[in-house]
């Protein structure tokens, strides 16, 4: 079954889980979606994988007596699956307590904006197109340093339609691409080993850029060789890419209606003050084609605004469900997102204003600081003063009058979001690391003044 075949399918299906909704006298919407996928997997410098298959998944969120909503998924698109799923779902919001302030299903006419989310090129690419990005990657990062013992990783190109329909005859179907990328090098000097690691997204196939990425995460690997313990403290550190990614994330979830409601953010009652740094700037771009997670409606239905979150570290905006921005008395803008079994408010396709500096300068005007690559495992430990925790991840590097000079062990840190991005300065190159949250962001390196690791590793 051909791809335009499937989206024609997930019409037949959408139109069957609606009718028998309604006939069981209940109220849906579905978020559906199929795409044709390029997959590739390498390791130790080896392509082992390189396959085209179809990925499909079928959402239906079923509402009775406009108050009661339940919602589950499936990946079967057998007439047989999905009525069963109509069955269960339906079954399951007429036994779960209603909610007084919820809104129902969205009745509104909307104006949705017209998006060219796709890469023309995609429907015509071969897997040896694939191959060939990936071989070019794997001959860059084994150049850099005869101690990179192997290129690994995967490839990932998506590329189909998402189709959202509901029973107050709402339908929008619309194509997207994307493509993300992800590489692991090891690097061996004797009885010692460093890895490194990068994941990043486009959608277009004419700028994906593997042989530079292979040969930056190369060097990182090269230069974590000889690593060493130093104390716990607060340093002055540059935040690459992939590190202001987790930390845009934080921030993001701050300003969420979820944690409004549970009154969990640092950013409560917070609209028109200055919070951050002047030249931390991050508007929602939902419009802006060139990131992941763009789309003309959100996941109930909303056609998606572009809208200023954080300007010049003033707080402008928070981002709220249907369901949140009615408790609260607000008006929703499009950015509901249905994030581990439940629908949040979040600004889910974010970019950053940059600055003018780039990352080399912002290095040379360290006295003494590190370079920290990357963020893992980073959680909320006190979200009311904006305290995250977390480790450092794919080189921690020590830089020395302008130079990085040596690689430091991983570390972890317990710092306040307010604390640590009150002074700083922002580069002017931006990328676009991957969160597979469904969360996106154009971001650039930051450096920042102070930032408090608590405690050593072992690696």
């Amino acid at each position: 079954m051909s791809l335009e075949q499937q989206k024609e399918l997930l019409h037949e299906l959408s139109d069957l889980a609606l009718k028998r909704v309604k006939e069981l006298g209940a109220e849906a919407f579905v978020n559906s979606n199929v795409s044709t996928q390029y997959a590739t997997r390498f390791s130790n410098s080896e392509i082992l994988q390189n396959y085209v298959d179809f990925s499909r998944q079928f959402q239906l969120t079923v509402v009775y007596n406009g108050k009661q909503k339940s919602a589950s998924v499936t990946n079967d698109l057998s007439k047989e699956s999905i009525l069963n799923l109509v069955k269960f779902v339906t079954k399951a919001a007429k036994i779960v307590p209603p909610d007084p302030m919820y809104p129902g299903i969205l009745k509104e006419i909307q104006d949705y904006p017209k998006l060219k989310l796709n890469d023309p090129q995609a429907r015509s690419l071969e897997p040896d197109d694939i191959v060939d990005k990936i071989k070019g990657a794997i001959i860059a990062g084994e150049a850099v340093d005869k101690s990179v013992a192997g290129v690994s990783g995967n490839f990932l190109l998506s590329d189909g339609y998402r189709l959202f329909s509901s029973t107050s005859d709402v339908e929008v179907v619309y194509p997207g691409t994307t493509m993300r990328s992800n590489l692991n090098i090891q690097a061996q000097k004797n009885c010692e080993e460093s890895r490194s690691n990068s994941n990043f997204g486009t959608r277009f196939f004419s700028k994906l850029d593997m042989e530079k990425e292979s040969t930056e995460v190369a060097e990182r690997a090269v230069k974590g060789l000889g690593a060493v313990s130093i104390e716990p403290g607060e340093y002055e550190v540059l935040l690459d890419h992939q590190a202001v990614a987790t930390v845009l994330r934080m921030t993001a979830f701050a300003t969420s209606s979820m944690q409004l409601i549970n009154r969990r953010s640092f950013l409560m009652d917070k609209i028109g003050q200055q919070v951050f740094d002047k030249d931390y700037t991050i508007t929602n771009e939902p419009h802006n084609v060139e990131l992941l997670s763009a789309r003309p409606l959100d996941d109930e239905g909303l056609a998606t605004q572009s809208f200023p979150v954080f300007e010049n570290g003033v707080l402008k905006n928070y981002s709220y469900s249907r369901l949140h921005a009615a408790k609260i008395g607000a008006q929703p803008k499009g950015c509901a997102l249905s994030f581990m079994g439940r629908t949040i408010g979040i600004p889910f396709a974010m970019a950053m204003k940059p600055g003018i500096k780039s990352k080399e300068n912002l290095i040379s005007e360290m006295d003494d600081g590190l370079l920290i690559t990357n963020l893992h495992y980073t959680n909320y430990v006190n979200p009311p003063v904006g305290s995250i925790t977390g480790m450092s991840k794919d080189g921690l590097f020590i830089i020395k009058n302008g130079e990085i000079v040596g690689s430091a062990k991983n570390m972890r840190f317990t710092d306040e979001l307010p604390r640590f991005l009150a002074d700083i300065d922002v580069g002017k190159e931006l990328r676009q690391p991957v969160s597979g949250m469904g969360i996106g962001g154009l971001v650039a390196p930051i450096r920042a003044k102070t930032f408090r690791f608590t405690s050593k590793t072992e690696h």
